[in-house]
């Protein structure tokens, strides 16, 4: 009997939906990034990159979902997964400096554009210097991933997210340009060498590389000792729903942006700015609403992202996962301050230090794509499915299209 027919007649009871981490994903993916680099595109280019997030999108959901699938069959989280299907391997120890590396350095510059849009947030809100307010923060960080009891913070501030993002929903549907205008730049792709960064940022601020890590430990927790099938088949509905969500909402930033700068030649010149997107609902409110979400956003993700990344590292070194270890907590509070570092030194431009983020994510990608991969191969799985396979190729297609645009970007830089 295999390890995934053990883990399937063990299971018990508890039949029936069970709402999965896909939400959270979504959660940590809408940003202070998300909310300046689609405000960018929607400023610059108008409807013209709206394809790009319907992309993003497609490869969010079919990423993620073989991300929770490793989860779910094999009771483990991704970095695990890539040490156990390395192990014989001459290339295990390359391969997990390699990741380490890519999640290190991607996530150090998440962090970045986290930490910098809460401050932003707190600055709008109570003045004071925006660098006083980004150390406070990384302070708080530290010590609420040192205490470890964040759940209630963070119920709230994804509570505050949400009421931001409805925001920008309805300023959209209210100003929402023709039906056909955006069916076009939906549909047709256009891109230069000109709109290669907001491209990849855009890309990079939703399909997130430590989101991979994250749901497949958290999938994992969420469906053990359930029906592995049955499991499979909810993920997949919570992945694809949730991540549906949040394009929508980054569709949405990026529409609003159009309409407020674009359309009427009005320059974005500073994150704050943004807030002029959401006066059609919420009037002379909108400029301290876009505050408290766009620092409740940053936040959010700043709890989130150092904790994926001692979900990688810890998983690919074999050491333990438990978020109360010394070992996982070193890791989160070393992301964080290294983050905190490098924004206080790039703090002079806020709005390309968070795109500049998204940007790097994006470039490193199709590395930590590539052993999600290599650990979900079809040959490893008895129980592959049609579906599997065409999820397996469609994620190899994305990977490829991403590398493609990274060449292409560092191509153009070299220029």
């Amino acid at each position: 009997m295999s390890a995934i027919d053990r883990a399937e007649s063990s299971s018990e009871g508890g039949r029936g939906f069970r709402i999965g981490p896909g939400l959270l994903i979504t959660a940590a993916f809408i940003g202070p990034g998300t909310v300046v680099t689609a405000s960018k595109a929607g400023a610059e280019r108008g409807l013209g990159l709206l394809w790009a997030i319907v992309f993003a999108c497609f490869g969010t959901i079919v990423l993620q979902s073989l991300a929770a699938r490793l989860g779910i069959i094999g009771r483990k989280g991704l970095g695990e997964s890539i040490r156990d299907t390395l192990a014989q391997s001459p290339l295990l120890k390359p391969a997990i400096a390699l990741v380490i590396s890519a999640i290190g350095i991607g996530n150090t510059a998440y962090q970045t554009g986290n930490l910098t849009g809460a401050a932003i947030g707190v600055h709008a809100c109570v003045g004071g210097s925006p660098e006083t307010w980004l150390a406070i923060i990384v302070i708080c960080t530290c010590v609420i991933l040192l205490v470890g009891r964040y759940r209630v913070l963070h119920a709230v501030l994804v509570g505050l997210v949400a009421i931001l993002s409805v925001s920008f929903l309805c300023t959209a549907a209210l100003s929402l340009p023709s039906v056909s205008g955006n069916a076009w730049a939906t549909a047709i792709p256009r891109l230069s060498s000109q709109d290669l960064t907001l491209t990849l940022a855009l890309i990079g601020t939703t399909i997130v590389p430590y989101n991979l890590f994250l749901h497949a430990s958290s999938a994992a927790e969420t469906w053990k000792n359930r029906p592995i099938s049955e499991s499979v088949i909810q993920s997949d509905w919570d992945t694809t729903g949730s991540v549906c969500l949040g394009g929508l909402i980054t569709a949405s930033i990026l529409v609003t942006a159009s309409t407020a700068f674009f359309d009427t030649q009005a320059q974005l010149k500073s994150v704050d700015d943004i807030s002029l997107q959401l006066k059609p609902t919420l009037g002379e409110a909108s400029a301290i609403a876009f505050a408290i979400g766009l620092f409740a956003a940053g936040l959010t993700s700043s709890i989130t992202a150092p904790m994926a990344t001692a979900y990688a590292v810890c998983g690919c070194l074999g050491w333990s996962v438990d978020p109360s270890s010394t070992r996982f907590r070193s890791i989160a509070i070393g992301v964080v301050a290294i983050g905190g570092s490098v924004a206080l030194g790039f703090g002079k431009s806020p709005s390309a230090t968070i795109v500049f983020a998204q940007l790097t994510n994006g470039l490193l990608l199709p590395i930590v794509a590539l052993f999600l991969l290599v650990a979900t191969s079809p040959r490893r799985d008895s129980r592959t499915t049609s579906l599997d396979r065409l999820r397996v190729h469609s994620a190899r297609l994305v990977v490829v299209a991403v590398a493609l645009l990274g060449l292409w970007r560092i191509a153009v830089l070299f220029h």
